[in-house]
């Protein structure tokens, strides 16, 4: 549906949600028994009698009813987690609609050092000053540096123990950032 309003010039967003759900309703009038009549030439046996379509108002309910239900038994939270995004369609994306495709890139090295409230502690001599201490960071996206707003590290490592409550440099910009 998505795909045919963008071939219109329009979009779901543009339409607003009455008019896209009737264009949904009215395509699946036209193209809903496609892929049933695929099914049943392939052989599938089912009972076609109970055939279902996601938007019924009674299946609509089925799932806010499961929905609340697994709420209530603890198995539906919020939380800060990463999602798949598509930007195109606005809405979060099933990992089983992610296409992962390998790309070659470059993995650049930056310096994150510590900020002049550390000076004074023995450094390891690996910054650009002899005992400035720093963080070494490796991205493959370096502009998204200009927004860091911290530097975290492993809280067992040994090597950046240091770091913890402290801030540090960001490269190319005059602002420090929380060593976490």
């Amino acid at each position: 549906m998505e795909r045919a309003l963008q071939e219109q010039g329009e979009s779901r967003k543009s339409l607003g949600r009455e008019k896209f759900l009737e264009r949904v309703w009215q395509w699946k009038e036209e193209k809903g028994g496609y892929i049933t009549n695929q099914m049943r030439r392939l052989g599938a046996s089912a009972d076609w009698s109970r055939e279902r379509f996601t938007l019924e108002d009674d299946m609509s309910d089925a799932v806010k009813e499961a929905f609340i239900r697994m709420h209530d038994k603890g198995l539906i939270y919020r939380g800060d987690y990463m999602v798949n995004w598509s930007p195109n369609l606005q809405t979060a994306v099933s990992d089983l609609e992610v296409d992962y495709v390998e790309e070659e890139g470059k993995l650049y090295f930056f310096k994150y050092i510590l900020a002049s409230d550390g000076v004074g502690d023995s450094g390891s001599g690996n910054g650009d000053t002899p005992g400035e201490l720093f963080i070494p960071i490796a991205t493959t996206r370096p502009e998204t540096i200009l927004g860091d707003t911290a530097v975290c590290v492993h809280p067992d490592d040994p090597r950046y123990q240091q770091f913890i409550g402290r801030r540090v440099k960001v490269p190319m910009m005059d602002r420090t950032v929380p060593g976490r």
